[in-house]
């Protein structure tokens, strides 16, 4: 995920002219492309638009509705949550970790009691929900916190734990990586058989971790369709960083260098199909899994949620900074820094992620000019997919003017406010994210 200004999104986005329903997918050999418009001076948003709760004013609503919206694939209570809620300061980290330590401590206990009690399916559901509480605690964290490793470790081990008791269990994976590292990740089958079968890859983004792909980056919706799932993470995300204690293994613009590891290691498997191979990315990974796919040919679809040609613009535009001219120097004294949000990107775990900890806010921008897809777009031939929401404001425009210039099969489709799940990555909707994007893929596939 990407965090970004608090502002209000345009609630009359438009994304087919003369459509009546909104977004609608377009014909993957088309074109043609919907258009996406929004009101002057509209940024990243990640609240302020009827599909989001209201709960907090700044960027914990929307962290409150990644939480919540994991309820689809039994990864969340509402109850839960909004109680949790109505413990939470709003704009004050420390109290919206220490809510949340609370309710995990409580749903692990649960979880635990029904495991040693043979309560299987109830220790299973405990799992999967403390899990998602333990991601919140550590959210705001820094990962080079003792307490945010150790909040890691909780949601992993919970997680897991989760996996376990699964129908068909899951299978924690080590990804060969370059110079003895490695990357860690979950394989989930689709049956417990060796046939070939279609195999979704999920790449989460700037603060997303492996497990809960299983939740909102459709590792779940793909095993329901009979697809397996690989959900990994690559350098510069946190349980990348962790399982390589001592190593610098930050983000990096060239995302298929590990792509190919990453490829080279799930091609290896004999339930893997080779022709039916996709990738999706979520968040930043909007602008990793399109550059992956610019090179890796042995990808052969790619979902972008939603595509980011530009990780530095997209980043002024989070800081309230203008994009088409050169931003000052001293950035420390230049920004509002007042919100959560901001904070989190200009000073928090963000920059210390992509190499950048001990430098000033203007050197990290300086480093984000790095990723960036333009000058790519002929190099992606497999079909490519671009899903976004309407509340995603200016981030859904950006990524739609790539879309336009891209000239392999294509489709996209940008939710409406009225479909209930125009945040950031569906979040808030997670049934209808996934159906759009597998609907789609499964008619790649055919």
């Amino acid at each position: 995920m990407i965090l970004a200004t608090e502002v209000q999104a345009n609630p009359n986005v438009a994304t087919e002219p003369g459509s009546a329903d909104g977004g609608k997918t377009q014909d993957m050999n088309s074109t043609t492309s919907a258009s996406v418009a929004t009101n002057k001076g509209t940024k990243l948003t990640f609240g302020a638009t009827a599909g989001m709760p209201g709960r907090f004013k700044g960027n914990f609503d929307y962290q409150f509705v990644r939480a919540m919206g994991c309820v689809t694939y039994e990864g969340a209570a509402l109850g839960e949550c909004y109680e949790t809620a109505s413990r939470i300061e709003d704009e004050k980290e420390d109290s919206y970790t220490e809510a949340w330590r609370v309710t995990a401590e409580r749903v692990e206990a649960i979880a635990r009691k029904s495991l040693a009690g043979g309560h299987l399916v109830s220790a299973r559901e405990a799992f999967l929900r403390a899990s998602s509480y333990w991601r919140e605690v550590g959210f705001y964290q820094f990962t080079t916190d003792p307490k945010c490793r150790a909040s890691w470790e909780r949601q992993r081990d919970c997680f897991t734990q989760a996996g376990k008791l699964m129908d068909l269990p899951f299978a924690m994976v080590s990804i060969p990586y370059e110079s003895g590292k490695s990357l860690p990740g979950y394989f989930l089958k689709a049956d417990a058989s060796d046939k070939p079968r279609p195999t979704l890859m999920s790449l989460g983004g700037g603060d997303s971790l492996g497990e809960e792909l299983y939740f909102w980056g459709g590792g779940a919706a793909a095993i329901r369709r009979g697809y397996n799932a690989l959900l990994f993470e690559i350098p510069g995300q946190r349980g990348a960083m962790y399982s390589n204690p001592g190593a610098e293994i930050f983000y990096r613009p060239d995302t298929e260098v590990p792509l190919k590891y990453v490829c080279d290691w799930v091609l290896g498997r004999a339930d893997v199909d080779p022709k039916r191979l996709a990738l999706a990315g979520w968040s930043l990974g909007g602008y990793f899994a399109p550059r992956a796919a610019a090179f890796e040919k042995r990808i052969k679809a790619c979902i972008a949620s939603t595509t980011i040609p530009n990780w530095q613009n997209s980043a002024l535009e989070a800081l309230g900074l203008p994009v088409d001219q050169p931003y000052p120097r001293n950035l420390e004294s230049k920004i509002d820094l007042s919100s959560v949000g901001s904070r989190f990107f200009a000073q928090g775990d963000m920059r210390y992620r992509h190499g950048a900890g001990g430098g000033t806010i203007a050197e990290f921008l300086d480093a984000l000019s790095k990723y960036n897809l333009w000058g790519l777009e002929g190099n992606i031939t497999c079909p490519y997919f671009n899903i976004g929401g309407q509340g995603e404001g200016q981030l859904a425009v950006d990524g739609q003017k790539f879309y336009d210039k891209l000239t392999c099969p294509k489709a996209q489709h940008i939710i409406t406010t009225k479909e209930g799940s125009e945040a950031h990555c569906g979040v808030n909707n997670e049934s209808l994210e996934h159906q759009i994007m597998f609907d789609w893929l499964e008619d790649v596939f055919k």
